[in-house]
C-alpha cells in the first residue's frame, strides 16, 4: 500500500494545557508537578467518542520553561506522557515545543514549531500517518484549544477549530472563518 493509497481517518489535534489537563485557574490552586495532573472528565469522554468514530487524535503542548531553565526536557516529556495516561491513552501521539523567543540558547529561541507556527502541528500530522498508515484530509480534522496562538495555527493552516471550553461542555459548533 502507498501513501496515495491509504485510508482517509479523522484527525483531532487537542491542546494539553486547559483542554485536557487542568491549570492552576481550573484547580484553584497551583501546579506543584507532573503528578499533580488533573484531566477533565468531559475531555476524556469528547476523546473517546472521537477514537469510537475510527480518528486518530494528537495532544500538543507548548513547554517554553525547558528553554528558559524553568525545567528539564525530561519533566517536560513525563508531564505530558502523565497527561496521557490520566486521558485512558486515548491520544495515538503526544508533542511539545520546548522553545521561547527569550531564551539565551540561540537553539532553543527560534524555531518553526512554537504556536501559531505550525511546525508542530505538521510534524507531528506526518509521524502519525507513518506509523499508521493513513492519510488525514483538512477537511476531516478538527483542532481544539484555548490558546489565541494555537487557534491561530488552525486558522493559518485553514483547519476547522473549536474553543476547548465550547469542545468539553458540548461538543461545539466548528468555527466558521
Amino acid at each position: 500500500m502507498s501513501p496515495t493509497s491509504w485510508p482517509a481517518v479523522p484527525m483531532l489535534f487537542v491542546e494539553v494545557e486547559g483542554v485536557l489537563r487542568k491549570t492552576p485557574d481550573d484547580l484553584g490552586r497551583d501546579w506543584r508537578g507532573p503528578f499533580d495532573i488533573e484531566v477533565f472528565g468531559d475531555a476524556v469522554e469528547r476523546l473517546r467518542l472521537w477514537k469510537g468514530a475510527g480518528g486518530r487524535v494528537v495532544g500538543f503542548s507548548q513547554q517554553p520553561g525547558v528553554a528558559l531553565g524553568e525545567t528539564d526536557e525530561q519533566t517536560a516529556v513525563r508531564t505530558l506522557w502523565t497527561v496521557r495516561e490520566r486521558a485512558a491513552n486515548l491520544l495515538d501521539l503526544v508533542v511539545h515545543c520546548p522553545h521561547h523567543p527569550d531564551a539565551t540558547m540561540p537553539d532553543q529561541a527560534r524555531c518553526w514549531c512554537r504556536l501559531p507556527k505550525p511546525g508542530m502541528l505538521i510534524a507531528a500530522q506526518h509521524e502519525v500517518s507513518l506509523r499508521q498508515q493513513e492519510h488525514y484530509p483538512l477537511w476531516m480534522s478538527l483542532l481544539v484549544a484555548r490558546s489565541p496562538a494555537a487557534l491561530q495555527a488552525a486558522a493559518d493552516l485553514d483547519l476547522d477549530h473549536l474553543d476547548g471550553d465550547a469542545w468539553r461542555r458540548d461538543g461545539g459548533a466548528v468555527a466558521a472563518d
